[in-house]
């Protein structure tokens, strides 16, 4: 099935793809009446589209005048990871539950998939893929609720990679390896060691931040 977006989505999305993959770099001015000329839309539709790219961190508005494209700040950068790391370790309270193969072989599919995009250096197709493997982990306790509050923050992950790449100058390869060791402890079936993993995963480029890994209990690891 097709998917059916407004033209305001639509002229988001493209803006969002260049940005994310530098084809706008930081700091470039977006003028309403020369985006609205090349895409052939109102400037209405412009300055929604705007808005939504906005709300991702992406650009700032500068009311009345123009926009600019941005980055997120470390301090943003900082709570947006505390957050996700957070709501992750909390999935996996009650351990990796009966189906930890089918977990392994959905996490290195969506790894698979972080792969191509970093080799074709499409950082727009790497937020996507990462959010499903991070999504596969969120999976893993059932909590609806929990889900949801860890879904709103999706809408920032782009802004917060593209940021975290420039600030810490790695490649996206580089930030398709760092899913590795959590891809592993899930295949030894360590709870330890994935608790440890995704703290390392989120907090890495945070050397000041404390982010107090919660003590082991004892969990059913299902068929590890």
């Amino acid at each position: 099935m097709l998917d059916h977006v407004s033209l305001p989505e639509a002229v988001g999305k493209a803006l969002r793809h260049r940005i994310l993959n530098n084809e706008i770099p930081a700091e470039t001015r977006l003028v309403e009446a020369s985006l609205a000329a090349e895409f052939g839309v109102s400037r209405a539709t412009i300055r929604d589209a705007m808005r939504s790219l906005q709300a991702e961190g992406l650009i700032a508005i500068v009311p009345r005048r123009y926009s600019v494209v941005t980055r997120m700040s470390l301090e943003d950068a900082e709570d947006v990871c505390f957050a996700r790391y957070a709501l992750e370790l909390a999935s996996l309270d009650r351990g990796f539950g009966p189906g930890r193969k089918d977990l392994v072989k959905s996490l290195r599919l969506a790894l698979d998939h972080m792969s191509v995009a970093a080799r074709t250096d499409d950082l727009d197709a790497l937020v996507a893929s990462d959010t499903l493997f991070h999504e596969v982990l969120m999976d893993v306790s059932g909590r609806r609720r929990l889900k949801d509050l860890w879904s709103m923050l999706n809408s920032q992950m782009g802004g917060l990679m593209r940021a975290e790449i420039d600030r810490q100058g790695i490649g996206l390869m580089d930030a398709v390896d760092r899913h590795r060791g959590i891809l592993e402890a899930v295949a030894e079936g360590d709870l330890d060691r994935l608790r440890q993993e995704l703290r390392l995963h989120y907090m890495i480029g945070f050397p000041e931040a404390t982010a107090p890994v919660p003590a082991a209990r004892p969990s059913r690891t299902g068929d590890s």
